[in-house]
C-alpha cells in the first residue's frame, strides 16, 4: 500500500509539472516571497527589466588618466586637462549623459594618499565640446580648502 502511495504522489507531481501552464496561472499569483532566492537571472527578465536594472557603460579610471582596459566598457575616451579634471566620452551615442545619473567612487587600492574624494561633474566643467561626462577628483586636509588631485583613481558606473 505505501508504495502505491509513493509512485502515486511522485507521479502526480509529474503529472503537475507537465500539466500546469502559465496560462493556469492568475496574473499576480506569484509573488517575490514565493519565488526561492537565486532562482531568477538577468536571462529570464524582459527587455525592458533589463534596461532598467543594468549599466549600459563602467570604467575604472586610473590616476595616469588612462582607462584600466580589463575594467572598462562603453567609454571611448578620458582626458585631464587640468589637475582633477576627468573628461570622458561614451562609445553608444543612444546613452543621453542628461538623462543618466552616473555614480562615481573612488578605487582606494589604486589611489595614493588619504581623505580622496571623486565628484561627478554634471555640466562637464572645463572638458572640451563633445565630452559626455566630467569627473573631479580632490584631496581632503584638515583646516585647508579641498585640493583638486591627480592621485585619485576612480570607478564610474553609468545605468
Amino acid at each position: 500500500m505505501a508504495c502505491l502511495a509513493l509512485m502515486l504522489a511522485s507521479g502526480g507531481v509529474s503529472y503537475a509539472a507537465a500539466k500546469i501552464t502559465t496560462k493556469d496561472i492568475a496574473d499576480s499569483a506569484i509573488t517575490g516571497k514565493k519565488i526561492k532566492d537565486a532562482t531568477i537571472g538577468t536571462v529570464d527578465l524582459g527587455p525592458s527589466a533589463k534596461a532598467v536594472m543594468g549599466v549600459r557603460a563602467y570604467a575604472d579610471v586610473t590616476v595616469d588618466a588612462a582607462f584600466d582596459a580589463t575594467r572598462t566598457h562603453g567609454f571611448a575616451t578620458v582626458t585631464r586637462p587640468k589637475t582633477g579634471v576627468y573628461c570622458l566620452t561614451l562609445t553608444d551615442p543612444a546613452i543621453d549623459p542628461a538623462a543618466t545619473s552616473p555614480v562615481v567612487g573612488v578605487d582606494w587600492d589604486n589611489s595614493s594618499g588619504a581623505n580622496l574624494a571623486a565628484y561627478l561633474s554634471k555640466s562637464a566643467h572645463q572638458c572640451p565640446e563633445g565630452t559626455d561626462i566630467g569627473v573631479r577628483t580632490f584631496t581632503f586636509v584638515a583646516g585647508a580648502n579641498n585640493k583638486p588631485s591627480n592621485t585619485v583613481s576612480f570607478t564610474i558606473l553609468v545605468p
